[in-house]
């Protein structure tokens, strides 16, 4: 995998203003409290060289390889405010947004139906767009080993209470 490549990908993301979300009026903060946040490839090596600090606090070991995540309940929140907003992942960044690999090799986007702003985000046109955009150029930058592992990450350590929608394809015949 292509790290500069990936930093410059990860720089604009974290650019982005994706939209305002009204999280904490209309939640209870459900996201900061999944069980598992995974991590993008070199992305706690991005975070440290902007913020100084590692989030990585867990590695998941699988069949093909190791995943970097911030395991259990998130401990870079309070249940109100996240202590590391400006450098938070690109998996809280998209949220309930999150790429998906199915079976026939196809890369979609799924949102999950939880959070109580789905409706509002799906709508959202401008939003909707800087999501797909920002996972469009993320996806041909990572090795395709690294989608296959997360679906090999034991459903035990996801949370049960994700009702998943397809929202889009990102991309067809992908592997």
């Amino acid at each position: 995998m292509n790290k500069e490549g990936l930093f410059k990908v990860y720089e604009e993301i974290y650019a982005t203003n994706f939209g305002f979300m009204p999280c904490i009026e209309k939640c209870d903060g459900r996201c900061e409290q999944k069980p598992l946040s995974v991590l993008l490839p070199y992305e706690d090596d991005f975070i440290f060289s902007r913020s100084g600090k590692h989030i990585c606090n867990e590695r998941l070991k699988l069949p093909n390889g190791v995943l970097e995540i911030i395991g259990n309940v998130c401990d870079f929140t309070d249940g109100i405010k996240c202590f590391i907003h400006e450098h938070r992942p690109v998996a809280c960044r998209l949220y309930p947004f999150y790429p998906n690999l199915t079976a026939k090799g196809e890369m979609e986007l799924l949102i999950d139906e939880t959070c109580p702003l789905i409706e509002s985000l799906v709508k959202d046109t401008n939003y909707l767009s800087n999501v797909i955009s920002a996972l469009k150029k993320l996806i041909p930058l990572i090795d395709k080993n690294y989608w296959k592992m997360l679906n090999q990450i034991p459903t035990s350590l996801w949370d049960d209470t994700c009702k998943e929608q397809r929202i889009y394809v990102l991309a067809k015949g992908f592997l």
